[in-house]
């Protein structure tokens, strides 16, 4: 019996066995946000947030009015086309820290006609919806 257990494990781990899907993490949600491996990090709400776009940087930002969470990312190129790779420095807090991660490879899922833009992660399982303005 054990052998056939973990032959089928083998089996799940060789035919791309997720443990984070973009579908459930990322392209189900509406709202500005920011998710990491299935966690929620940070996500928009109008009456205390603030958003801002810097397009010479292509630097997006998004942080409460207090500063206690914010996110900010900064792409190399803007995002505009879905299905277009690019590389982006993301920074972050949570839980009285600040995290930094460099030289990350988004992919664009989505955009659509009011500025949002789906960005996926898939190395880090990282999730985030940005809006251009």
């Amino acid at each position: 019996m054990s052998k056939f257990l973990f032959f089928t494990i083998m089996m799940l781990c060789l035919t791309g066995c997720r443990l984070y899907d973009v579908d459930e993490i990322l392209l189900q949600r509406q709202e500005i946000s920011l998710t990491i491996k299935g966690k929620e990090i940070l996500v928009y709400e109008p009456e205390t947030f603030q958003t801002g776009y810097n397009d010479r940087k292509n630097e997006f930002r998004v942080f409460e009015d207090d500063l206690g969470n914010w996110f900010t990312l900064t792409c190399r190129e803007r995002p505009s086309t879905e299905g277009q790779t690019l590389k982006a420095d993301l920074k972050w807090t949570g839980s009285n820290t600040t995290s930094t991660r460099t030289n990350l490879t988004f992919s664009v899922e989505r955009t659509d006609a009011d500025g949002y833009v789906w960005m996926w992660c898939e190395d880090e399982a990282i999730g985030i919806i940005v809006r251009e303005f």
